[in-house]
């Protein structure tokens, strides 16, 4: 290790988790404020939260950001207006529920403007006020058989809908005005100024997104009959037309009709017989306005509408519905949308936008200045502009790229996290220059947390896997790097497996679940391979793991080693493999397959896909990457599980899983581990009680960590293996 080397500072693992990181940048129509979050790590309460700063661009950079919220976590903000911020917070502790507040100005604690008992789980500004999802109240029926027969589940049965609200600023604050000057007994008889515009539904339904039209006039859902993603097919599109404030005015005229008959005591002997109460006509619900299902092709879904709200913007899976099939931009005429008697006839209708592009469209924004839409190229996040004829203009960020999500307003400027292998993640404002090029002003300076730490030098490397196909992967090794010296290498393999690792100088797995830099510190290469099925390089590369999984994905590691060896850059007798979810389940494969690795580490993988298929909320994801069912033929199920390896199984394994898992089951880990200790093989599982698929709380995160750190230099470097420490 040389001087300089020497002088850098090593960071613990607690240092990583506790790095604060910028999560959102969104800009106010006209693009005179920004606001950002950044994530904290709050570890005495254990758990993250999102902070949310707002910094004035009018100012010419001359002001320093300043915090709005003061309490809570921020799980969403909204732009009202160009000085009123919207946001979701949840409380002061963990399980308190998340309510709208209203910033206006930018000053002060904030308005309370939703008091839902369940909590508001996202919203979106609309007409005079704003539109808000929360649990449906409607539902009573559970209540009901829980009483009768206690509690139990009618396995993907269970209905489980969303309620859609609205609320009008100007009179709720005349509602509360008014509460103001009564008496407590007076205010009871007051209504609430909150309308539920999902009664219209004849029947409840999970509703995922909205979309407000930019005239006020309509509202876009994106809905499932049920929120079990068995149902993930089960989809349609409805778009409500309503005058939203006509419809609260109605609402509360009605409601304080109906007053004085709810507010008298009723006995069992004034209550009409219940033949009476069914033959009472239904409600007229007219005045919320009018519900249409839109006839869409499967899996398409409005994403944004054109500024003058006559067009669609749709993301739509359009060679067919698997997981590894990309979503595309189209657009479709909102007229032929409501118009079309079947979702053929639309499909002939819609156009397009992004079929030269060859890549998964992940957000989409349609403002004045045109359409943008972020995708992943590799290695890295990119915007670009597309045109209604199909071409695309990829933005220069003065070579920063998309750290997870971007936002433009109505003005044209772009807000994003943005970085690259030498710089941290920032909150960014961008401005359009020149040709594609946009200039970039930074808004924070939390690169200054690493200053002077040792993270090592991150690059892009590419090697031919065993069949000839081009795999990538992101490489780090130590800042010290000798090519001349052989190096132990672990593997950090990421999930998906329609996922990509960035070419970042530090990732979300550097700082939640993999010790990267702790590795390149004691001198390990770190390579993150971008295996075959990975985002960012088309579709065609994205189906090679079909009917072919883990065989192929061992091809391409086992292929990395004999690449990394030929240049004389590893030991290949010291290579570890790690990974969570899809990339648990290769290094399963790898660790029970294969004979070229010292030790693994299994994060919440799948240990036999006929198991898996039998006990995860996605059933349909076996039977698409494997084409069949296994009840018809399990052979390509045997073929493709690690557990087939077991009798010849040697590698050390490390296993880590959520208790709550339902996406990837308990029952995985623990019968990969029962297989393996009863063959003798060396083997330490550690379930994490309440935690689901992904490890959501810091203290977890760091016996991950931890865990990881230990298990791996032991075995590739000859440390103690302390897990318990």
């Amino acid at each position: 290790m040389n001087q300089e080397t020497a002088a850098l500072h090593q960071p613990t693992l607690r240092e990583m988790l506790a790095l604060d990181v910028p999560v959102e940048v969104k800009l106010a129509p006209g693009g005179a404020w920004a606001a950002f979050l950044v994530r904290t790590m709050n570890w005495k309460n254990n758990r993250y939260e999102n902070v949310c700063y707002v910094q004035n661009l009018a100012a010419g950079g001359q002001t320093s950001p300043r915090r709005l919220n003061r309490s809570g976590s921020v799980q969403q903000m909204e732009w009202l207006n160009d000085d009123t911020l919207a946001l979701l917070k949840t409380g002061n502790a963990n399980g308190q529920p998340a309510q709208v507040w209203l910033y206006e100005g930018l000053i002060g604690e904030g308005w309370q403007v939703t008091s839902h008992k369940e909590g508001v789980s996202s919203f979106r500004p609309f007409a005079g006020g704003l539109i808000f999802l929360a649990d449906d109240p409607r539902r009573t029926e559970k209540k009901k058989r829980t009483e009768r027969f206690g509690q139990y589940q009618h396995f993907e049965q269970e209905d489980s809908a969303a309620a859609l609200y609205y609320l009008n600023l100007s009179t709720l604050r005349q509602y509360e005005a008014r509460q103001r000057t009564l008496t407590e007994d007076e205010a009871k008889d007051l209504v609430l100024p909150v309308v539920e515009l999902s009664r219209l539904f004849d029947s409840p339904l999970h509703i995922g997104e909205m979309t407000p039209a930019p005239d006020g006039k309509s509202i876009y859902l994106n809905c499932r009959r049920r929120d079990d993603y068995t149902y993930w097919r089960d989809t349609s599109v409805y778009c409500l037309q309503l005058d939203a404030d006509a419809a609260l005015a109605e609402y509360v005229r009605r409601a304080e009709e109906k007053k004085p008959a709810d507010s008298t005591e009723t006995s069992a002997e004034t209550q009409a017989p219940a033949e009476e109460k069914a033959a009472e006509p239904p409600e007229d619900l007219s005045y919320l306005g009018t519900l249409t299902r839109l006839n869409l092709p499967e899996q398409c879904f409005v994403v944004a509408l054109s500024p003058d709200s006559t067009r669609l913007l749709l993301s739509f899976q359009g060679r067919d519905h698997h997981f590894y099939t990309q979503a595309e931009l189209w657009t479709l005429d909102v007229t032929a949308a409501l118009a079309a008697p079947d979702a053929s006839t639309a499909r002939t209708q819609m156009r397009c936008l992004s079929a030269n592009l060859d890549r998964f469209v992940l957000q989409a924004y349609w403002v004045p200045s045109g359409i943008f839409g972020s995708y992943v190229d590799g290695t890295v996040m990119r915007v670009a502009r597309f045109d209604e004829h199909g071409q695309f203009t990829v933005l220069d960020f003065d070579g920063l790229y998309v750290d997870d999500a971007f936002h433009i307003c109505k003005s044209g400027l772009i807000g994003l996290p943005a970085a690259n292998s030498t710089s941290f993640s920032e909150a960014c404002v961008a401005r359009p220059g020149e040709g594609s090029h946009w200039s970039v002003q930074r808004l924070t300076d939390l690169g200054a947390q690493v200053q002077g730490w040792d993270l090592g030098t991150v690059e892009t490397i590419r090697w031919k896997s065993q069949d000839g196909v081009e795999i990538e992967g992101v490489l780090r090794k130590p800042s010290n790097f000798d090519p001349t010296q052989k190096y132990p290498l672990v593997f950090v393999v990421h999930g998906g497996p329609t996922a990509s690792s960035p070419e970042y100088l530090l990732d979300y797995d550097d700082r939640r679940y993999y010790p990267t830099i702790q590795f390149v510190n004691q001198g390990v290469l770190v390579l993150k391979p971008n295996y075959r099925g990975s985002d960012g390089r088309g579709q065609a590369f994205m189906e090679l793991n079909v009917n072919n999984l883990g065989v192929g994905d061992l091809w391409d590691l086992e292929s990395a080693i004999a690449h990394l060896d030929q240049l004389g850059w590893i030991d290949p007798q010291r290579v570890g493999c790690m990974g969570w979810s899809q990339g648990g389940y290769i290094s399963a494969f790898a660790g029970l397959r294969s004979d070229k690795f010292k030790a693994v580490s299994v994060g919440a993988g799948i240990s036999d896909w006929y198991t898996y298929h039998i006990s995860n909320d996605i059933p349909h994801f076996t039977t698409e990457y494997l084409s069949v069912s296994p009840f018809r033929d399990r052979s390509l199920y045997d073929q493709t599980a690690p557990m087939s390896g077991l009798p010849q199984a040697h590698t050390p394994m490390l296993i880590q899983h959520g208790s709550d898992d339902q996406r990837v089951p308990l029952s995985n880990a623990k019968e990969l581990y029962r297989g393996l200790k009863e063959m003798g093989v060396p083997v330490e599982l550690f379930i994490f009680p309440g935690m689901g698929h992904p490890i959501t709380r810091p203290r977890e995160n760091h016996a991950v960590m931890y865990q990881n750190l230990n298990w791996f230099s032991h075995y590739l470097l000859g440390a103690e293996l302390e897990l318990e420490k």
